[in-house]
Order: C-alpha cells, then sequence, then structure tokens
C-alpha cells in the first residue's frame, strides 16, 4: 500500500512548489495531526508516549491543558523535551490562551493570571498590546509557540458561552478586531503563531459544543465575518480555527469543522485565506456523539481543515495518531481522499512552521 501511495504523491507533488517529493507519507499525515495527551511530568506514560510520537513524525504537534501543568518546572521539561526533540521537523508545542476564563497557565499552577477579552475592552490599546505582550512572554519562555487565541466572536447573545465567559472583546466587530488585532501583533512579535476563532463566529447561538450539537442557523449574522476578512491575513503566523457550528444557511448537511462548503467556499472565498485552517477539538460532545472517528477523519480532511486536533484527554487513547494515518491512507488509496489534500496541508504547516521554529 505504501509503494502505491508514494506513487500518487510523487506524481502529484511536481505541481506543489517548496514541497519534497522524498517527503514520507506518514510525515505529511502526521503533519496534520495535534494531540493532547493524559500526564503531567516528563515521567508519565501519556507524555513519554507522546514524545515518543513526535520523534516518530507520528503526529506534528502536542496540545497542553490545565490538567498537564502541575508547576513551570514540569511544565518546561516537557515542552524543552519536545522542542528538542529527535523529530525530523519540530512539533508544534501548543496551548489554549485567551485571558480570563480560558487560562491553562494560572495562578494555581504557577503563573500569573490575565485578563478577559471583556476586560481588555476597556483599556487602550497601548494597554492592551503591553498585556498580551506580557502573556507572550509568559508562553515563550514555557517553549509554546502556538496559541489557540484570540477569539473573535462577537457578543451578540447576552446568554452565549462567549459572553457569559466574557470571551468576547465586544458586540461591534470594529472593537472586536482593534482587539484582536492587538493580540495578534504581541504574539508575532514573540514569534508565536496564533489562531483566530472559532469560524465562522460563535457569539450568537446559545449553545456549548463541548456538550454537543448546536445549530446557528437561525441567529448568525453577516457581521460575525468581519473580524475575519480584517484579520485572517494580518501576520503569516496567523491561523483560524473552524467551530463545529451547524449553519444549513452555508451547509444543510454538515457542522462547519467537517463541512466542505464553510471552509473552502465561504472561508477562503470570502476571505481569501491561504494559510492553515484547525478544526477545533474533534473530541467535543457536538462531534464525537454525532460521528465515528472513520467518518470524522476523511470528512475534515476533504472540508479543508489542514491540521486535525483531538484534545485525547479523556481516554487517552495512544492508538489514536496510528487510527487517524490508518484511515487517511485507507481513503486514499480508495479514492475517499484526494492525495492533493495532503499536500497542499502539509505545504501551508511546513511554512508556518519556518515562520516560527
Amino acid at each position: 500500500m505504501k509503494k502505491i501511495l508514494a506513487l500518487m504523491f510523487c506524481l502529484i507533488a511536481f505541481g506543489f512548489n517548496n514541497v519534497s517529493i522524498a517527503a514520507d507519507v506518514d510525515e505529511m499525515i502526521g503533519q496534520m495531526i495535534i494531540l493532547g495527551f493524559k500526564g503531567n511530568s516528563v515521567k508519565s506514560k501519556g507524555f513519554k508516549t507522546i514524545l515518543n510520537q513526535v520523534e516518530k513524525g507520528e503526529i506534528g504537534g502536542v496540545i497542553f491543558f490545565e490538567d498537564n501543568i502541575k508547576n513551570k518546572e514540569e511544565f518546561l521539561k516537557m515542552t524543552t523535551a519536545l522542542k528538542n526533540s529527535k523529530a525530523k521537523i519540530k512539533p508544534f508545542i501548543s496551548i489554549d490562551m485567551e485571558g480570563g476564563y480560558v487560562l491553562r497557565m494560572n495562578e494555581n499552577n504557577g503563573f500569573k493570571n490575565f485578563k478577559s477579552a471583556k476586560e481588555v475592552s476597556n483599556l487602550t490599546t497601548k494597554e492592551a498590546y503591553k498585556e498580551y505582550s506580557d502573556m507572550a512572554e509568559e508562553l515563550a519562555k514555557m517553549n509554546i509557540n502556538l496559541n489557540f487565541a484570540p477569539c473573535v466572536d462577537l457578543a451578540i447573545n447576552k446568554d452565549s458561552i462567549i459572553e457569559t465567559k466574557e470571551r468576547s472583546y465586544s458586540s461591534d466587530p470594529k472593537i472586536v478586531v482593534k482587539y484582536a488585532k492587538e493580540f495578534i501583533e504581541a504574539f508575532d512579535d514573540k514569534k508565536i503563531a496564533t489562531s483566530i476563532k472559532h469560524f465562522p463566529g460563535h457569539g450568537s447561538p446559545t449553545g456549548d459544543t463541548h456538550l454537543g450539537f448546536v445549530d446557528a442557523t437561525n441567529t448568525y449574522k453577516e457581521e460575525e465575518l468581519i473580524p475575519y476578512m480584517e484579520l485572517a491575513n494580518l501576520k503569516p503566523t496567523q491561523t483560524v480555527m473552524v467551530s463545529h457550528l451547524y449553519n444549513k444557511n452555508i451547509d444543510a448537511r454538515y457542522p462547519s469543522s467537517l463541512s466542505y462548503n464553510t471552509i473552502e467556499k465561504f472561508l477562503r472565498i470570502q476571505t481569501d485565506f491561504k494559510g492553515v485552517t484547525i478544526t477545533d477539538d474533534l473530541d467535543m460532545g457536538a462531534i464525537r456523539k454525532n460521528y465515528e472517528l472513520y467518518e470524522i477523519v476523511p470528512l475534515a480532511v476533504n472540508a479543508g481543515e489542514n491540521i486535525l486536533l483531538f484534545s485525547n484527554r479523556e481516554k487517552g487513547d495512544e492508538k489514536l495518531a496510528k487510527k487517524i494515518n490508518l484511515i487517511i491512507k485507507n481513503g486514499l488509496i480508495e479514492g475517499l481522499i484526494l492525495p492533493s489534500n495532503i499536500l497542499d496541508s502539509y505545504k501551508k504547516i511546513v511554512k508556518l512552521k519556518k515562520e516560527i521554529i
């Protein structure tokens, strides 16, 4: 099977500049995967497993959550091991750090707390930049090179998870753009990639995609696209995270993260975004309660997602990377996934990594 795949990739790769046709199929697929793990020290079984996966090229990055961070010392040991790993292509070392409610590094595990988006919106832009520059410095000291923030959702619905948790700067897209720009600039100055989220906008519905299906069909507003149009191409280190929201006005069948209509026909065309797209956590209830892994992976790849993100914390599946790899390779052989989708993702990911690593 691998020989057939290699031939397919070699034939197609001639059309891709700056992509080595010698790149291994498994390497290309591995770059598309970011996983979480169970454990909070270099000695934990979960971390040893994920470090091994990084070094073998089975995954292209790791995401840390609060329960992975016992204290500064252990956290730094883990990120340093990843940074200095024997991986052919160095990994994304990622985290969610918006400030306020979403703050994986905080006073409880040895770091300082940072303001929520709503609190930052009361600052001047100069003060906002300082707040985010300090945050970026904290992350840089811990070897983080990808932060899944800022949140650019509009505070349209006062009962939404975005507004109740103070994760939005404002209901006014101009204000959202103004402060999100300071966030992106501050992190770019520290060579840390950012990810505006949650495309196409999570500020209007009431539900929580962590728990299950959320429909934004009747609540979505056109102005929710404005921050993406203004910010998607602001920096070469900029990525876009796609939500699991369902909106039948965009796609009557699939949620955003699994939707070709949402990513390729809406995001790419409306914003002219040419960078890396990342799924929101594919272990969230909105996806896992409605789809099996063998359905999720090809749908996400075919939708135009470049990176598939799985928190992998509840079950801590040590074989998850291999399962994803096998699903993609079988999809390629069966003609269910185009090789060009994998090559395009690989090209975008390697380009981004060159900016930050």
